[in-house]
């Protein structure tokens, strides 16, 4: 028995599509990643931005999975985005064998190699069945995720942690160490080199916060406990199938300030001010490395909606 990997025809594009399409906006729904018309438009969009020349675009492939024995079992469709190829689509009739799914990643480290690439990344959705089955025990990693809760909860707290607007004299620390400290993570993660990481983490705090702190829907806090500074919190305002969403940018409790609860403490801060701002639901991400944020969250409520998986090859 031997498995291949075949181009899909250009006559059998459009069906393909239609049904990636599809897959996708319904992937998206159930994992209550994007939901309503978000699904749909983020489907379009993000078809368009990866396939813009459809069939023929030079980055992605759309590969038939064969069988000597059994025939066609399925597709697939890969990106290559800098050195790394990304899966972003698995479909099979009947799921996969071991062996069958030992065979696909070999062919698939075989293409990501041809193409000049250094990792394979897969991102999933929590019922993504096939792509678990293929990546799970062959060498992947959680490299981060995202997690969304929804309806925010009504806790019964008291508010020890008290958070505050940041004012202007404060901000310019806080840029610093937010910038620095996440293309740290990034870093750790696997996703990037040191120097990529930098440029990464300084691109996207230019793109949130164009206007500093006055940047019309990112709210950025202190959090005190008697007076005292033990940390920072930020959220983006953002909108969820037409309604106010909160999304949780950075947060982070003061390295002296830590093992004393305060974590727990100021996401139950964030809850009150996503409330407070008209949200009733709050998004973030964690990377997978961070065991620790990844079980105060769960424990909180806070459930997976994507989960993003790296193997170096």
């Amino acid at each position: 028995m031997s498995l291949h990997l075949t181009p899909l025809p250009a006559e059998r594009f459009d069906e393909w599509r239609t049904a990636a399409r599809q897959r996708l906006i319904d992937g998206n729904r159930a994992s209550g990643m994007r939901v309503g018309a978000d699904a749909v438009d983020y489907a379009d969009s993000y078809l368009e931005g990866l396939l813009p020349e459809g069939h023929a675009t030079p980055t992605a492939r759309i590969l038939r999975i064969v069988d000597d024995e059994e025939g066609e079992l399925g597709t697939l469709w890969l990106v290559l985005s800098g050195q790394r190829l990304f899966l972003l689509d698995l479909v099979v009739g009947t799921a996969l064998t071991d062996a069958q799914n030992d065979g696909l990643l070999g062919r698939l480290l075989a293409i990501a190699g041809d193409m000049g690439a250094t990792q394979i990344g897969a991102p999933l959705f929590p019922q993504d069945a096939a792509g678990r089955a293929l990546v799970g025990g062959r060498g992947f990693e959680v490299a981060s995720i995202q997690m969304v809760i929804e309806p925010l909860p009504d806790r019964e707290v008291a508010p020890h942690v008290q958070v505050s607007p940041m004012t202007p004299e404060r901000f310019p620390r806080f840029l610093e160490a937010s910038e620095e400290g996440f293309a740290r993570d990034l870093a750790a993660s696997g996703r990037y080199t040191p120097e990529g990481a930098a440029a990464e983490s300084h691109r996207q705090m230019v793109k949130e916060l164009p206007d500093g702190l006055d940047t019309e829907g990112q709210k950025l806090f202190t959090a005190s406990v008697d007076g005292t500074e033990v940390g920072i919190l930020w959220l983006g305002m953002r909108v969820r199938d037409g309604r106010p969403h909160a999304f949780i940018l950075d947060i982070e409790v003061a390295a002296d300030q830590r093992r004393k609860g305060y974590g727990r403490e100021l996401m139950h801060a964030a809850e009150r001010e996503a409330r407070r701002l008209g949200a009733d639901s709050i998004g973030l991400h964690v990377f997978g490395f961070n065991t620790a944020a990844v079980e105060l969250y769960e424990g909180l409520g806070y459930r997976r909606t994507e989960e993003s998986l790296l193997r170096a090859l």
